[in-house]
């Protein structure tokens, strides 16, 4: 029976009311005891771990426990950086840039760093532990003679960060062509408004017509990304919501040999992520509203001070 809109508005309620009582120790103690992963600061955990070799999307890093091999989740809480910020309806996609290759084949990324929130502090301290076990993890794959490495680690500016991947889109099954897509799909967006909907997908003008040409032989794969309410973050909102944002985000880890360019390619793929804090305000600049032809703003200050002064006596 469908429910009422009574009951729905009381089930939001209540939604809200669980949300809003987590705190930062109880975050920390989901990424240690939640049985979706592990957290990514643990100690240890390449004993956990191997790699499935030949999957579809390359070297998968998988769980040793278990019958049947399923991918390793490691999850944590991160800023994302402003800094290299791709995580874009169309992921700054620049037809004319021969090195951004085809659409289909976009990918939107940014920068995972340490937090900086005094309240999840865990976040920076134990950032130096993450990037170890990342380390660990691409230490499993042997090193071939005159192959580069591409770590998942990047350092930009002197800081170390994880560059978190999401494919934009997915190729349709042959079934798929002519009916619509099947609910159980990564990318399925048959479920979400027409704000996810491939056909209404928003993106610059210079990708406009590589998109429609999308449109039959693609599913579009909205980015699993959440607000503070746990709402799904419509495409035109990543960036006010996610660029500078505190986050939990849950990855799984890729590895990619591509013999013809002798490089060994290490990816963290986004399976999940949550906005823990919003975006801090961008710093004031005091001059913005400043008149040139008032003269110096420090002396025009100067003024302002000595006619107070004068009035009050």
């Amino acid at each position: 029976m469908a429910s009422s809109p009574t009951n729905n508005a009381s089930a939001k309620s209540l939604q809200s009311k669980s949300f809003s009582t987590r705190t930062p120790a109880s975050i920390l103690r989901e990424l240690y005891d939640s049985p979706e992963g592990f957290y990514a600061a643990a100690p240890r955990l390449i004993r956990h771990v191997e790699y499935f070799i030949g999957g579809r999307d390359g070297n998968i890093l998988v769980s040793k426990r278990g019958l049947q091999a399923k991918e390793f989740i490691i999850r944590g809480v991160f800023e994302i950086s402003r800094n290299d910020f791709n995580f874009t309806p169309d992921a700054n996609f620049n037809p004319s840039n021969i090195f951004h290759g085809r659409f289909s084949d976009a990918k939107l990324s940014c920068r995972l760093t340490a937090g900086r929130n005094d309240m999840f502090r865990f976040s920076s301290e134990d950032f130096p532990d993450v990037l170890d076990n990342i380390d660990h993890f691409e230490g499993l794959i042997p090193r071939e003679r005159d192959y580069e490495r591409l770590s998942a680690v990047q350092v930009s500016l002197g800081q170390r960060s994880i560059k978190l991947i999401h494919g934009l889109f997915e190729a349709k099954n042959e079934d798929e062509y002519d009916t619509a897509s099947d609910e159980d799909d990564d990318c399925s967006t048959n479920s979400l408004s027409s704000d996810f909907d491939i056909a209404t997908w928003p993106v610059a003008d210079r990708c406009k017509g590589h998109l429609q040409d999308l449109t039959s032989t693609h599913n579009i794969c909205p980015l699993p990304a959440y607000d503070m309410n746990h709402s799904l973050i419509p495409p035109l909102e990543y960036e006010s919501k996610l660029k500078g944002a505190l986050v939990e985000v849950h990855m799984a880890f890729f590895h990619h040999r591509i013999k013809n360019a002798k490089r060994d390619i290490f990816n963290a793929i986004l399976r999940q992520l949550t906005v823990l804090s919003p975006p801090a305000a961008m710093p004031i600049n005091p001059f913005k509203r400043h008149r040139l032809n008032t003269g110096p703003l420090n002396a025009r200050n100067k003024k302002a001070k000595q006619s107070f002064k004068g009035s009050s006596s």
